[in-house]
């Protein structure tokens, strides 16, 4: 009876011209502000305590990274990092896997746009692991010599917040420095899964990004993507068939979801980059 009357109250003040009085969420109490003050002052000494490593503008060009500056050659990567956020915020996810049907796709080279596009938005703070343990890259992508990779801090024998680094105030990569013969069996690990979740706790990040191997050619990235919320696949317009994307998109699937297919390389477009979602 009380919803019935306010209804009728409020039709009958929208009718005769009367302002409509709208709820409003209650203010934080001062002790929640006060919380909510001091988790975000923790978060940014945490993020603080990560040394920052600058990339030569000279490595980025030749590393093919034009997102960390507005540039014409890096549009298609900011759109991409634009949907990809909206996706992501949609659907509340946290993690990405980036993936490929076969090696020599360009899958790298998207993982290290976005985070360095992640860095032009100081609003969002975004991470960038390197997975691809078999065949690492990232670290030669950014033109850094880490003493300590990733599996170091898998492994235990290194802290994180010793191990990886900021590109930017908001932007972590955490790199491996040497490859791994058999990673199946570290990845498989319940001790990979508890860093993960912890390093996610501590810095809360609004993007986790994985440079993970080829889906068709590694066991070890279907050990991984259970820990994602969801996968890009990128695929070389020239060198990934039809079947091979579709059998991609088949495996992923039956682990997470499937954020969208990246065709790079295409001849018919100017920047050699298309989307699809």
């Amino acid at each position: 009876m009380e919803k019935l009357q306010a209804a009728l109250a409020k039709a009958r003040a929208q009718r005769e011209g009367e302002p409509v009085t709208r709820a409003t969420r209650p203010e934080l109490s001062a002790r929640a502000k006060s919380r909510q003050v001091a988790e975000t002052e923790a978060v940014d000494l945490v993020w603080g305590a990560v040394p920052l490593f600058e990339p030569t503008s000279r490595r980025l060009q030749q590393s093919r990274i034009f997102a960390a500056d507005a540039s014409i050659e890096g549009t298609h990567f900011d759109i991409l990092r634009t949907k990809l956020l909206l996706e992501m915020r949609r659907n509340n996810w946290k993690r990405i896997a980036i993936t490929s049907a076969v090696a020599g796709s360009g899958k790298t080279t998207t993982a290290c746009n976005l985070i360095a596009g992640f860095g032009r938005q100081p609003e969002v703070r975004g991470m960038l692991f390197d997975f691809d343990l078999r065949r690492p890259s990232v670290a030669k992508f950014f033109g850094a010599k880490p003493e300590a990779g990733l599996v170091d801090v898998l492994e235990g024998k290194v802290p994180f917040e010793e191990q990886a680094v900021r590109l930017h105030p908001n932007t972590i990569v955490s790199m491996t420095n040497r490859p791994l013969r058999d990673p199946s069996q570290l990845l498989s690990k319940q001790r990979t899964t508890e860093m993960l979740d912890n390093i996610q706790d501590t810095y809360q990040p609004d993007v986790m990004l994985f440079d993970l191997p080829p889906g068709l050619v590694s066991d070890e990235t279907r050990a991984f993507l259970k820990l994602v919320d969801a996968a890009l696949i990128v695929a070389a317009s020239d060198s990934t068939s039809v079947a091979q994307v579709d059998e991609v998109e088949r495996e992923v699937s039956q682990y997470t979801n499937v954020a969208g297919v990246i065709l790079n390389k295409c001849r018919f477009l100017d920047d050699g980059y298309g989307y699809s979602y």
